[in-house]
């Protein structure tokens, strides 16, 4: 989660700009007196973190991503700073974060974090109260051959050119691993929550006989290496068909891990769409993830037999190529309608405003309408009273064979994107 007084304090650039020698000892000064100024204020530890990119480009989508995860990293593990002062320049990103913490545990996390491989590339130093930097017990490593970094140093044994194909290498590899590991995740997420009426969870396997809780986990686990293929994708500027290939793979080894089960199809479909535009934004593309998404399902021809194909001509509802092409509005919309609610409210919001096709398709409209009044109508309770009514509405559910997918697909993206809050160009 960010850091509750994270704000920039510059607009970032539009795109990469080249930075002179001046610039940078000139953001160095400027840097040392900020932390001066914070150190006589509050009289406390603080963390000043910065990135070690190297060559005439300091400031990148690639790296502010890395970067703007590391100071999430730092909350994480040392809790909100008593001060946050967040710099955002052509010289690189910069946070000062003061702490009421002893400045060697700050140094201790901030060791860990540095021993990662995209840590190489941070630049995590800690000034005790006095103003004293604390040492680092050992040098660190070259960024290219492993060895001591001095001794390279010394003999130029690496051309900038290696030094910067080997950062930007660990800045790529960080945010598809990033990414794609926090898509399985919220898949594990949303299959856990519980309870969900007609839906697998932790507690009941819904109205699905053919799927439990431990077939939808072992379907995320094995989608994960595919989410972080489709940002790579998406980074290395693939087109829409190859997005397609890769992901008529990535679900023909789900359906084998599954033996046959269409357990996340259709948050497949999402999530492969939304991480290639994440790699395409982190590349250097100037629209919106949300609009690249929607231009990549454009340009692929429209699914054939699906059960979202069946309710289209049925019941003239959009599906998910639909709400695809359109930039994902439900999403949008959940996102922007449930900043403050807790899971299960997401998961009501979406059932009492989603035409859900796997309603319409197992329930007809009178389906649909059913767990739409049912979900606005506990929406509309206490929260408190959401467990028992939740619970009584799976049973009924179940019993009617009506199971919201749709709905669970949006659930476990909204968790997604609630997973991505530290990088601030994903705000919705």
């Amino acid at each position: 989660m960010s850091p509750p007084c994270a704000r920039w304090s510059r607009k970032r650039p539009m795109k990469p700009v080249e930075v002179s020698l001046e610039q940078v000892l000139l953001a160095r000064e400027n840097r040392a007196g900020r932390q001066q100024r914070l150190l006589a204020q509050y009289g406390l530890p603080l963390v000043s973190f910065t990135m070690n990119i190297a060559g005439p480009v300091k400031d990148t989508p690639l790296s502010r991503f890395a970067f703007q995860a590391g100071v999430a990293a730092l909350t994480k593990r040392l809790g909100g700073p008593v001060s946050c002062c967040l710099t955002e320049a052509v010289t690189g990103c910069e946070a000062l974060l003061v702490y009421d913490r002893p400045a060697q545990v700050l140094k201790d996390v901030c060791m860990e974090l540095e021993s990662t491989e995209v840590g190489r590339l941070y630049d995590l130093d800690v000034l005790d109260a006095a103003g004293e930097k604390l040492s680092r017990p050992e040098m660190r490593r070259c960024l290219v051959c492993g060895g001591p970094v001095a001794a390279c140093s010394r003999s130029r044994a690496h051309g900038l050119d290696a030094i910067c194909t080997e950062t930007t290498r660990r800045l790529a590899e960080f945010a598809c691993t990033t990414l794609g590991n926090l898509a399985a995740d919220a898949l594990r997420e949303e299959a856990a929550l519980s309870p969900k009426p007609g839906l697998v969870d932790a507690r009941t396997n819904g109205a699905h006989t053919d799927m439990d809780l431990l077939l939808m986990l072992r379907s995320a686990e094995t989608l994960r290496p595919w989410f972080c293929r489709m940002v790579r994708l998406g980074l290395d500027g693939a087109a829409p068909a190859q997005l397609q290939n890769a992901g008529r793979q990535a679900e023909a080894q789900m359906l084998q891990a599954t033996g046959g089960v269409n357990t996340h199809k259709g948050a497949l479909y999402a999530l492969s769409l939304l991480l290639a535009a994440m790699g395409r934004h982190l590349s250097g593309a100037q629209e919106s993830i949300f609009s690249l998404a929607a231009a990549d399902a454009a340009a692929l021809a429209p699914p054939v037999g699906t059960h979202g194909s069946q309710v289209r001509r049925r019941y003239g509802r959009p599906g998910a190529r639909e709400e695809a092409m359109d930039g994902f509005p439900s999403l949008q919309a959940l996102l922007q309608a449930t900043r403050s609610q807790p899971p299960l409210g997401v998961l009501l919001w979406s059932m009492a405003h989603l035409s859900d096709s796997n309603l319409l398709y197992r329930g007809g409209e009178a389906g649909l309408a059913f767990a739409q009044n049912e979900a606005e109508r506990i929406l509309r309770l206490p929260p408190a009273q959401w467990e028992a009514e939740l619970t009584a509405l799976d049973a009924e559910m179940t019993r009617r064979n009506l199971s919201p997918g749709g709905s669970a697909d949006l659930l476990a993206l909204t968790l997604f994107f609630r997973s991505l809050d530290f990088w601030t160009e994903l705000s919705v």
